[in-house]
């Protein structure tokens, strides 16, 4: 009996390590999330545009965005590169600063002109608006989307013009459809 209990826990303690460590496995697997502030703070002295995703937590395409975009390989790659990712929580009351002015979280949100969620903002590296977008985006729309600011050719052209020149996904192969 002495030895069915202590096999029992050492089977308990293996599987704690084992789950413990898919979840570390699984934080690792996703965008690195920083605060808002920190984001404007840092976006400037490392060159890195700020993405921005604004979500409640009864948004089910917010969960939806943060389970298949924001932790698609991908996306985790080339964005914890180039990108400073935040996340705001719409509904919040929390007290942010933009730009020397402290806002709620809510008011900074009706601020953008946000309306539907999940909404992700683009700023540039000086922490200047660019663009948002509402609703959930997939990796695969994600992706390019990143490239496209990154490269800066939102001065250059249209997005549509930086799609038509655009060689997906740089080193893959393309799937046929």
């Amino acid at each position: 009996m002495k030895d069915l209990l202590k096999h029992n826990a050492v089977l308990l303690f293996t599987l704690l390590v084992l789950a413990f460590g898919q979840l570390q496995a699984n934080e690792k697997n996703s965008v690195n999330w920083v605060p808002f502030e920190d984001a404007l703070a840092r976006a400037n002295k490392e060159n890195k545009h700020i993405v921005i995703d604004f979500y409640t937590d009864w948004c089910h395409w917010c969960k939806v965005m943060d389970e298949q975009t924001y932790k698609n390989s991908d996306v985790v790659k080339f964005g914890n590169e180039k990108f400073l990712f935040a996340k705001i929580h719409a509904e919040s009351n929390s007290i942010i600063n933009y730009k020397g002015q402290d806002f709620t979280c809510v008011q900074f949100t009706q601020a953008l002109g946000i309306r539907g969620y999940p909404a992700t903002v683009f700023m540039n590296a000086d922490g200047e608006f660019i663009t948002k977008i509402s609703g959930f985006i997939k990796p695969e729309q994600f992706l390019p989307i990143l490239e496209y600011l990154d490269g800066k050719y939102y001065d250059k052209m249209s997005y549509d013009e930086f799609m038509k020149k655009r060689t997906p996904n740089p080193g893959k192969e393309e799937k046929s459809e």
